[in-house]
This record gives C-alpha cells, sequence and structure tokens, in this order.
C-alpha cells in the first residue's frame, strides 16, 4: 500500500507543476499551422516556353542510300530472290510450331500440376 500512496503523492505533484509551469511561462510563438493536404507536391513548372531555335527542322533527304536502305523491300522481289525449288520444298512443308496441324496427344501431362491432389 505505500507504493501506490508514493505513486498517487508524485502523480499529484507532476499534475501541478504542470499547472504552475503553464501559469508561469510566456506565450511563445503561433503554432505551426498544417493543411490537409497528403502526398508530395505538385511538380514545379516554369511559366515560359523556352524556344531553343527559332527555324524549323529541314526535311529529311528521303533519296539518301540510308533511307532507302531502311525501307521494306516488296514481296515480289523477295519472292524473285528466293530460287523456284525452295518455293515448292517451303510450299510443301507443314508448318513448325502450328499446333493445330499436329496430332492431339492423349497422354496426361502433369508438369504444370504439381500442386493439385489430382495426380496421386
Amino acid at each position: 500500500m505505500l507504493v501506490l500512496a508514493f505513486l498517487a503523492v508524485v502523480g499529484l505533484l507532476l499534475v501541478v507543476s504542470l499547472f504552475i509551469a503553464d501559469a508561469t511561462l510566456q506565450d511563445g510563438p503561433p503554432p505551426i499551422v498544417t493543411s490537409n493536404r497528403v502526398g508530395l507536391p505538385e511538380r514545379w513548372h516554369p511559366d515560359t516556353t523556352q524556344v531553343l531555335t527559332s527555324t524549323p527542322a529541314p526535311a529529311p533527304d528521303m533519296t539518301s542510300p540510308a533511307v532507302r536502305a531502311a525501307q521494306p523491300r516488296p514481296d515480289s522481289e523477295t519472292l524473285a530472290r528466293i530460287a523456284p525449288a525452295a518455293r515448292a520444298a517451303r510450299a510443301e512443308a507443314p508448318p513448325e510450331n502450328n499446333r493445330a496441324t499436329q496430332a492431339p496427344d492423349n497422354r496426361q501431362n502433369n508438369a504444370g500440376d504439381r500442386f493439385s491432389i489430382g495426380g496421386q
């Protein structure tokens, strides 16, 4: 019981000292005013637009060899370069990655179903 009495007296003294400090201290600067804004502030954008050049850019030269080399060739030129025998072999060959033309596989594939209990 003696400990509780001691804690009560110390608590009372602390409360009394708060009231005395509040009465004797001078008023300080005004409190800091905050806003309701949440998050980062908006980016700063200058008011004026800076023009780097006053003359427009020249038109690109579409007849240069670099531009002509980068343009896609029509299909007729590409097919003319392929030998007729190669075109015939290519037409007869089945597509490599077309699943619709392959025979269906009736075996069950459990490789992607590792965590289910259906294969036990």
